[in-house]
């Protein structure tokens, strides 16, 4: 499974055929409305090896079918999890922490395959924390233990709630429920935003 990002969106894909340099996938999704590249054309694919996350350069060589060949133009190099496309926001959330049971109401405001940033009304967390938490994506929830990365206090007078964030390791179906969701909410704001234009 790899993620080409292209046109600053990013989504599922695979690999049908390898030849040095050279590898052959499918085209994007019909719903992404990518035109046919020109030659030349940059992209990037990353993938996940665990425990790594990996990304290289390449360009369009070409159309086999519909099929895109695509050349690597640059060695594959290890990502940081900060590099992860995240998006989303308005999503619930419930957190808690890790030996307790009580959980604390929580908004999103984005998500990642790596990390979720919430709102909160009272900050009960301090960095390092272990918490639980469950993510309602759509029609779908998930479950998932993490660690709180950073936390900011509320400030009432200007209008700013709390925040936590927290970076976890999502199994392959969570992670590709996550993929799903940003790939959605990626067409939506595409979308919003051609309305808006019009």
């Amino acid at each position: 499974m790899i993620n080409p990002e292209f046109q600053g969106l990013e989504w599922e894909s695979r690999v049908d055929m390898m030849e040095e340099d050279h590898l052959l996938m499918p085209p994007p999704p019909p719903e992404l409305e990518i035109g046919v590249p020109a030659v030349g054309t940059e992209l990037h694919i990353a993938w996940n090896q665990p425990p790594h996350r990996y990304r290289v350069n390449a360009s369009v060589a070409g159309l086999v079918g519909e099929r895109w060949r695509v050349r690597i133009t640059s060695e594959p190099e290890p990502v940081t999890r900060r590099t992860f496309f995240r998006g989303g926001g308005g999503e619930a959330a419930l957190l808690r922490h890790e030996e307790e049971t009580a959980w604390e109401v929580a908004t999103v405001e984005d998500i990642s395959e790596a990390a979720l940033r919430c709102h909160v009304d009272e900050l009960q967390f301090v960095e390092g924390d272990p918490v639980c938490a469950r993510v309602t994506l759509n029609a779908g929830t998930f479950d998932v233990t993490g660690t709180v990365l950073l936390t900011r206090e509320a400030d009432k007078d200007a209008g700013i709630d709390a925040e936590v964030v927290i970076l976890y390791t999502l199994s392959e179906s969570q992670a590709q429920q996550v993929r799903r969701y940003l790939l959605e909410w990626q067409l939506a704001e595409r979308r919003r935003a051609s309305a808006e234009e019009d």
